[in-house]
């Protein structure tokens, strides 16, 4: 059974337009549904995740990127231990949504 569990994310470095964030989840877990303002980049290091956007699933393994458009509702359910980076404008906001 997978629980309902933020990922722990840390700020790498912050530019002028973009910043840069390690996220660290946990396997059988399930992130919140929120949004993102902007778009953005998640690129997997390790582990396994699957992106549930828009009633579509995408599995994602490490080397692999998805793209994520601002604005769509989306949250990761994390099958094993997963580090990824996330890249997005300084000016992205993330809006939690209810379940």
């Amino acid at each position: 059974m997978k629980v309902r569990k933020n990922p722990k994310t840390q700020l790498l470095n912050k530019g002028k337009v973009f910043k840069n964030l390690k996220m660290l989840a946990e396997a059988n877990t399930i992130g919140p549904k929120h949004l993102s303002v902007e778009e953005s980049v998640l690129v997997i290091l390790k582990g396994e995740a699957i992106l549930k956007i828009e009633n579509k699933e995408y599995t994602l393994t490490a080397g692999e990127t998805k793209i994520i458009p601002g604005g769509i509702e989306h949250y990761l359910e994390i099958i094993k231990d997963t580090e990824a980076i996330h890249i997005m404008p300084v000016t992205n906001k993330i809006e939690l949504l209810a379940d």
